[in-house]
Formats: structure tokens, sequence, C-alpha cells
């Protein structure tokens, strides 16, 4: 009688190793963007909603006007707790509204929201438009596109563009 006493070590090999995280690296991939597109769009919603309720407020605020002018500024009074509007993508801690009266313009110059902006919105009491500025989304034509969509617009120039990442 022969005893089969050996002590086989079970573990995985390499190759499968390597396997495993080929497939995870996979689906990783397949995960990811859809995590990105998702952000992107409760971004897109959130300043959609803010716009469309400062701009009702806007006109509510100029149909109580005695000479029914627009209101010169964006009262935080109108806000629940008194606080500015906020804006998803300002991670740079700049003021929330810039004013700007300018008869005629209907859009900030700059429209990518970066460091140094005036504001994250943009306001004209002139005209009495409100806008957001938006952050970059990695190319040119992807910030416009992104900006028009937001601002429903048809804008063709972003004014202050510098290139992906953030900058």
């Amino acid at each position: 009688m022969r005893s089969n006493n050996s002590n086989h070590l079970k573990a995985f090999t390499l190759v499968e190793i390597l396997i495993v995280v080929i497939v995870l690296g996979i689906l990783a991939a397949i995960v990811v963007p859809q995590f990105s597109s998702a952000s992107q769009e409760s971004n897109r919603s959130t300043l959609q909603t803010t716009i469309d309720v400062i701009k009702d407020r806007i006109d509510l605020e100029r149909q109580k006007s005695p000479t029914s002018e627009y209101p010169t500024t964006i009262a935080t009074t109108w806000f629940v707790g008194g606080q500015d509007p906020k804006h998803p993508e300002n991670t740079f801690g700049i003021t929330s509204v810039e004013v700007e009266s300018a008869a005629g313009k209907m859009h900030p110059t700059n429209k990518v929201l970066k460091a140094g902006m005036g504001g994250a919105f943009w306001y004209n009491p002139t005209e009495g438009t409100f806008r957001a500025r938006v952050a970059d989304q990695g190319t040119s034509n992807a910030t416009l596109t992104f900006y028009n969509e937001v601002n429903e617009s048809n804008e063709s120039a972003l004014g202050n563009y510098g290139g992906g990442g953030g900058s």
C-alpha cells in the first residue's frame, strides 16, 4: 500500500490572475463612462432647473415693478435660507452671480467656469437674461455644446476656452 500523502498547495496561477485582471479592466472600461455621463446629465438638469427658477423669479419681480423693469440684481432673499443660487460645477469658490448691464448683450463674453470669473452665473438686468457658465467638458466643442444645452441657446464661441482638463 502506497500512501499518497503529498502536500499540494492549491493556488491560482499567474495566468489565471492575469485573466481575472483583464476581465475586470474590460468591465471597468464599460461601466465608468456610464457614471461620467450620469454625472454630466445630473449637472445639466440641475443647471437648467436653476436657470428656469431664477428666470421665473426675474419675470415675477418685473411684473411687480411699477416701471416693468427687470430687477437690478438677483436677491438672496429669493432663495431658501437667503443663500445665493448654487452652481454644481463651481469648485473654484467664485461669486455666485455676475451682473453686467449692457444693452443688447444676451450672453457673457466668457462662458467657461474657471477661477477668476465674475460669477458662476451671469445676469444682464438690461435685457433680463440669466445664464449659467459651464465647466470645461474636455474639448471646446463638448464645452460649447454643454453650454448651449444648459442655456437653451445656439452660441458659436466660448470666449475663454483654454483647453481640456478644467483649465
